[in-house]
């Protein structure tokens, strides 16, 4: 194994490697790293001659890292980590003036209901701040952290990447949403009896809700499955099916108009919402801030 010299070493050369790491692509690194592909091509050139290692190799659409790449990234991967939060440790953020690109990641029913509210925040107190909103649910958000594709992610989690920071948002409940002309509430009979829609990132036909139900002792018949909250006022207008969702997005879709927001007939099942956020930008004053506004903008 080639030894590398520390003089001959450019720091730019060991960003452009955990992009590439990261992306597996040259296109894609380079486009996180705001350069052109030439030069992230340039700069591999350049670390597999320092490392006498191709680092990279080409494997169908992607390049698989060497054992190489792999042990340099072990050590360096934290290290790089560790300059970069020194560095945004030390920045003031104003928000009237300063103009950052935030990256952050929402499902779904998060974009419905607060999403709209950052908007605004961001507009008038960080007018020249950049916003890049990625969907996220609970089988990606992690990977989207430690793969730096977003800072924060905001959603139900399992688990979280190693050194990541979290903090819990709310208990989200569910409630009913119905497009039908009836006035009177649902019971329980008539919840059962009716056609449902369910929402699920799964794509199956079973979710919370059924388990609560098999508690006690009902079932349901979900008739079909969609994978976004947004369809659903184009697919129950006009009919009588029911669609059982977190609260909060119940509210703001029925805020627009066509469908109605009622409690469920039985005692609603929980789940808690969180933040996560990379420990990178655990002392960033900017994402310090951006943090605050997406808590803000989903608890007003």
């Amino acid at each position: 194994m080639k030894p590398i010299e520390l003089s001959r070493i450019d720091l730019n050369l060991l960003t452009v490697l955990a992009a590439l790491m990261r992306e597996r692509h040259v296109s894609r690194a380079a486009q996180r790293l705001h350069l052109g592909q030439p030069a992230v091509s340039h700069a591999l050139a350049r670390l597999r001659e320092l490392t006498g290692d191709p680092l990279l190799v080409r494997q169908g659409r992607v390049m698989e890292p060497t054992e190489r790449a792999l042990a340099l990234m072990q050590g360096l991967g934290p290290a790089l980590e560790q300059i970069e939060a020194t560095f945004r440790a030390q920045a003031d953020f104003e928000p009237a003036r300063a103009a950052p690109v935030f990256r952050i990641g929402l499902t779904d029913d998060l974009q419905i209901a607060m999403l709209p509210r950052l908007l605004r925040a961001l507009s008038v107190e960080a007018p020249r701040a950049r916003l890049v909103t990625l969907t996220v649910c609970y089988r990606n958000a992690t990977r989207y952290l430690d793969e730096g594709r977003v800072s924060a992610v905001m959603t139900f989690l399992k688990d979280l990447p190693a050194g990541a920071k979290m903090r819990k948002v709310r208990t989200a409940r569910f409630a009913l949403l119905r497009a039908d002309t009836a006035t009177a509430r649902l019971t329980l009979d008539d919840y059962c009896r009716r056609r449902h829609v369910l929402v699920t990132y799964a794509g199956d036909l079973c979710g919370t809700v059924d388990e609560t139900l098999n508690e006690l002792g009902r079932q349901r018949e979900v008739a079909f499955s969609v994978p976004q909250f947004g369809s659903l006022p184009a697919v129950l207008a006009g009919t009588e099916l029911l669609a059982t969702v977190p609260e909060h997005v119940a509210l703001a879709l029925s805020a627009q108009g066509g469908l109605r927001c009622e409690a469920l007939p039985f005692e609603s099942p929980s789940y808690q919402i969180k933040l996560a956020w990379r420990a990178v930008t655990d002392k960033d004053a900017a994402e310090t801030w951006l943090r605050r506004a997406m808590l803000r903008a989903f608890n007003d």
